[in-house]
């Protein structure tokens, strides 16, 4: 294993001599290695299917918070008996032998570019707990709804990959947008921040709804009681106290320390950061495919900010009300009419439009793009309850062959009927494809180790 910390002989400046072999071994990551970038270019296809270790250099996670029921959406049972079975029929896609629900006819057009895995498990019926899980790969401590996050969670994906990064950038390393993803009673749920690995890795949170007139990201707006000039004297002052008074460094711990401060002030003074997270760039028929509500303009943003180099961004299904009321995917009683008149068609159009856009712009083929969510939905009735034992998610970009199903859930898409796939699995392959070994190895607050992912590599890959 990978470790980035350990005991042992030091040089002058602090660092170990181990630290500096082990960083060397993770001279192959896709995180900051420009050497690996032009070998990615001088690489023929046919290698690159045999191995896709490294092809990605961002991800975007759709997070459908709630549970899209399987049997709705992409694994329809046509042929389950009454009670079973979807009250809407399967459709062909353009990848041949893969049928996937009527009302997504825009993503069925795309499906040659899609792989299902349609035989991800787990045993956690929670939405807190099991978001978790499926976040960062490991189950929660406690099987529990409506727990609070803490610092003793594990980190999200996009946290690793902050921790991870060395090169320093004004853009942030992993953005959550357009609102955190919590319970109807306000519990935010755990697996979305950084952790055991400290609040200078959580993500830049984006909490606004992109589509409103008024929308802004407030960490980029400057007070209007304190110029630039004023900024770049307080930044001196600072640094100074921080040299001369080093007994004050424990204010800069309360506050999250130096990087938070220096991050900030990135941000602020970047003009490619403020023109990533800039809309009004847009034109309004490119706005207009997307849709006018959160969900897709947030996709809009994320293609931004893909653009821009963000490593990783998840759009998590929004469920705020603003003018209308959001329906989200826990649906729980008239689902059919929910899902076909709602759920299904808000998604449909901004997602296909997104991944239509990656492509034409040359940025499909290396940003990795993920649909997920906690669990499925049980296999009876308007398939209204919680369901963790199967569910399907898919995964884009990123060099996967499109047009191919991995797994497969039993006649009524209740449990698995081959490849069972674990939350570990799911995460081991994102990181493999980020060029991340799975095995590389973070530490909690004590020093414990810990894998990125003890799962292994789904076979899409």
């Amino acid at each position: 294993m990978l470790r980035l910390t350990t005991s042992g002989q030091t040089f002058c400046d602090g660092m170990r001599r181990r630290d500096w072999l082990r960083l060397g071994a993770l001279a192959p990551l896709t995180l900051n290695m420009p050497s690996l970038l032009a070998r990615r270019a001088e690489t023929g296809s046919d290698t690159n299917r045999a191995s896709l270790f490294g092809r990605a250099r961002q991800c975007v996670i759709l997070w459908m918070g709630g549970g899209p029921a399987q049997q709705d959406t992409f694994d329809l049972k046509p042929s389950a008996p009454t009670d079973y079975r979807s009250a809407f029929r399967p459709i062909d896609t353009s990848a041949p032998g893969i049928q996937i629900c009527e009302h997504f006819p825009h993503l069925a057009g795309y499906m040659d570019r899609i792989a299902l895995v349609r035989s991800v498990t787990h045993t956690d019926n929670n939405h807190s707990t099991a978001a978790h899980w499926m976040s960062t790969g490991y189950a929660h401590r406690i099987s529990q709804e409506n727990f609070i996050a803490s610092r003793r969670d594990h980190p999200h994906i996009g946290s690793v990959i902050a921790s991870l990064r060395t090169e320093r950038s004004a853009l942030p390393n992993y953005v959550n947008l357009p609102e955190r993803s919590h319970n109807d009673n306000g519990a935010l749920t755990p697996g979305q921040d950084a952790g055991f690995l400290g609040g200078r890795f959580d993500p830049f949170w984006i909490e606004a709804h992109p589509h409103e007139p008024d929308f802004e990201v407030p960490s980029l707006q400057l007070d209007d009681r304190v110029s630039r000039a004023r900024l770049r004297k307080r930044s001196g002052l600072l640094k100074m106290l921080d040299v001369e008074q080093p007994a004050l460094s424990w204010a800069h711990d309360v506050a999250g320390n130096d990087l938070f401060f220096d991050q900030a002030l990135d941000l602020l003074n970047s003009k490619e950061a403020h023109q990533a997270f800039d809309l009004r760039q847009e034109n309004d028929q490119t706005r207009e495919r997307y849709g006018d509500w959160a969900f897709g303009q947030s996709l809009l943003l994320t293609r931004r900010l893909v653009e821009a180099g963000v490593p990783l961004v998840t759009v998590s299904w929004p469920r705020h009300r603003t003018n209308r009321i959001f329906k989200h995917w826990d649906t729980h009683s008239d689902g059919f009419n929910v899902l076909k008149n709602q759920l299904i068609p808000w998604a449909d159009r901004p997602v296909t439009v997104f991944l239509e856009e990656l492509d034409q712009r040359g940025l499909l083929d290396e940003t990795l793009v993920v649909w997920m969510s906690e669990f499925g939905r049980s296999p009876t009735g308007q398939h209204s309850g919680h369901w963790a034992p199967v569910n399907t998610i898919w995964f884009a970009g990123a060099g996967i062959q499109g047009g191919q199903v991995y797994g497969a859930s039993d006649k009524v898409a209740a449990y698995p009927a081959e490849n069972p796939v674990a939350p570990a699995d799911v995460t081991a392959t994102i990181f493999h494809l980020l060029g991340i070994p799975p095995r590389t190895e973070i530490h909690d607050t004590t020093d414990r180790p810990y894998p990125v992912s003890h799962g292994k590599v789904i076979g899409i890959v």
